[in-house]
């Protein structure tokens, strides 16, 4: 009695610090799916997903068992309620309803939320099956839903549902307009923040490229569109949303370049250099602001690095020598400027005991040889990535979700068949070198000087 009274203890703890999930209809694994086993029971369905647990979280197995027979059932032009529960909902964020009738190999939307999705209490939203989407039973009902603040995460519920001719159907007003698409033309569903194409920005409301023709947007909606991860350039609408976020964005020659990063000239504006990782609460971002010509003398550089330790198990030892290698291989590193392309070097340096965030201005020159140093007044480089890197991996992988870790210094995943980027360990970090099914990290014990203006 004392043990099932401690197991529910930490089960209601657990609930307090809940995201959210779908509730209605029931999900697979959902403990209040009346056909879910206990052994089956899924306690952490609030979480996010990762890339290797797409789609619906690993539980698509369960079709064609007990656990897996229909909860409700839908009629083509029928409209209906699904609705949403939970704790933490990241101030909402965009949210999308799609079908699967080939048991998850593909996602038809049927309707987008752009912003308030979902509220604070969960929500429940409204939706109409599309008048000419396929009649069958055991079709996968999936929500799937991006944050708005926290973490880049990606969230997904799924449950099975029948569609069946004859159903109630609503009563199209004559003034309504709705775009008439055909369900096959419906575009599949949006995949974000998994390690593959599409990225999404802290603080906004995503607009997904392709919402499909139903949408609902949210008044107060901070509308920021859908992120290219290789490039960090914005995902322009009406980009496939087909296997948005399943294939690795890496590139044929991850790792293997041997050149350095390339300068990409398109304007006069901000520029802006993005390294992402397959690990969604990982990221390093760098910006360069220039309105000047390719000459300019003088810009500001401010380096990020968001903790690791709020998603992995840290060892602290005492070891204050830390070399921090970062590239963006997929596609290159994209410095906005007003000149031509030209091949450029990065070097950037941090102290052992500077703080996490940095800023020191830094000198930027283009000579006549297309050499471009970036230097700062710290101490450590990083090089662009380099084909004989020792350890690094590129091209086609079997290991799913594997990890690689080269030199301590940084690491890359296998995610859909593909190996990733090489992406630089945070500071103060270092991982176990090899290849293997979790990365094993360890903290370096530095001093760290406060300053006055914070971190």
């Amino acid at each position: 009695m004392q043990f099932k009274t401690g197991l529910m203890a930490i089960l209601a703890a657990g609930s307090a610090m809940a995201h959210m999930n779908m509730n209605d209809p029931t999900p697979l694994s959902y403990k209040g799916n009346p056909n879910t086993q206990e052994a089956n029971i899924d306690y952490s369905i609030t979480s996010p997903i990762t890339a290797a647990q797409y789609p619906c979280k690993n539980t698509l197995k369960l079709l064609g068992t007990a656990d897996g027979a229909a909860v409700a059932t839908y009629s083509p032009g029928q409209s209906a309620t699904m609705s949403v529960e939970g704790g933490a909902f990241h101030n909402g964020g965009s949210c999308q309803l799609s079908l699967s009738y080939d048991k998850g190999a593909t996602f038809t939307v049927i309707k987008s939320f752009i912003g308030g999705c979902p509220t604070s209490s969960g929500g429940t939203f409204s939706f109409t099956i599309p008048s000419d989407a396929p009649t069958g039973d055991d079709v996968v009902f999936a929500w799937t839903w991006v944050n708005k603040t926290g973490n880049r995460e990606f969230y997904m519920s799924c449950a099975v549902v029948n569609i069946k001719s004859g159903g109630a159907k609503r009563a199209i007003d004559p003034n309504e307009k709705r775009a008439t698409v055909a369900f096959a033309n419906r575009p599949q569903v949006f995949q974000a923040n998994l390690g593959g194409k599409y990225c999404t920005k802290e603080g906004v409301d995503t607009q997904f490229p392709e919402p499909g023709p139903d949408v609902e947007q949210d008044a107060a909606a901070v509308l920021g569109p859908a992120l290219i991860c290789a490039t960090g350039e914005n995902a322009p609408v009406g980009d496939s949303g087909s296997g948005s976020g399943s294939g690795s964005g890496s590139g044929s020659d991850s790792g293997s370049s041997s050149s350095a990063a390339q300068v990409s000239a398109t304007s006069t504006t901000a520029a802006e250099m993005y390294v992402t990782s397959s690990l969604t609460s990982i990221s390093t971002s760098t910006q360069i602001p220039s309105n000047t010509p390719i000459n300019t003398q003088t810009t500001l550089v401010t380096s990020t690095y968001q903790s690791l330790s709020d998603i992995l198990s840290v060892i602290p030892i005492t070891e204050s020598k830390l070399t921090i290698s970062s590239s963006t291989p997929t596609g290159g590193v994209f410095l906005t400027t007003g000149g031509a392309a030209v091949p450029t070097t990065l070097t950037t340096a941090t102290s052992s005991s500077a703080a996490v965030s940095s800023s020191a201005p830094a000198s930027v020159s283009v000579p006549a040889s297309s050499s471009v140093p970036v230097a700062t007044t710290t101490s450590v480089s990083q090089p662009a990535p380099s084909g004989d890197a020792s350890g690094a991996q590129s091209g086609a992988c079997s290991d799913e979700g594997a990890w690689n870790c080269i030199d301590g210094t940084s690491f890359q995943r296998c995610a859909s068949g593909q190996w990733s980027a090489v992406i630089s360990m945070a500071a103060g970090t270092k991982c176990s070198p090899g290849v293997s099914a979790n990365l094993n990290m360890r903290r370096h014990r530095q001093r760290v000087r406060r300053h006055g203006h914070g971190w």
